[in-house]
């Protein structure tokens, strides 16, 4: 009985510490998102993550504001966001945009991140 005690309540205490461990360093990565139907379909309140692909359409007043579509399978929503873009960004390339959906139907973003590409194309240099 004193073995079970000795080695049993430390083990088990270690397990849960470690267990405790895993799931707080989880719960920041699933952070959900929508898609454009999914937004216009429920139309929530507040702050919203939102997912889809830019469109050709894309604006820019100055270096911190663009304007674009952002468009999932069968829905699109018109974008505006102020802020430093990704190098990256440009039409066809997936977004999630994170902010609200104005009265006015277009979505007022506060955060841009831009899904970077699986495969980059390799060309040979060129002088």
């Amino acid at each position: 009985m004193t073995l079970v005690l000795r080695w049993g309540l430390p083990a088990a205490v270690v397990v849960a510490c470690v267990g405790y461990l895993i799931y707080s360093a989880s719960g920041g990565a699933t952070e959900y998102y929508l898609t454009v139907s999914e937004l216009r379909a429920s139309s929530p309140p507040g702050v919203v993550r939102v997912a889809g692909v830019v469109q050709d359409d894309v604006r820019k007043s100055d270096a911190l504001h663009v304007s674009f579509t952002e468009k999932d399978g069968s829905a699109s929503m018109p974008v505006e966001y102020a802020g430093t873009l990704p190098d990256i960004f440009k039409p066809g390339i997936t977004v999630v945009v994170e902010g609200n959906l104005g009265a006015d139907g277009v979505f007022h973003a506060r955060t841009l991140l831009a899904k970077c590409p699986s495969r980059f194309s390799t060309q040979p240099y060129t002088q």
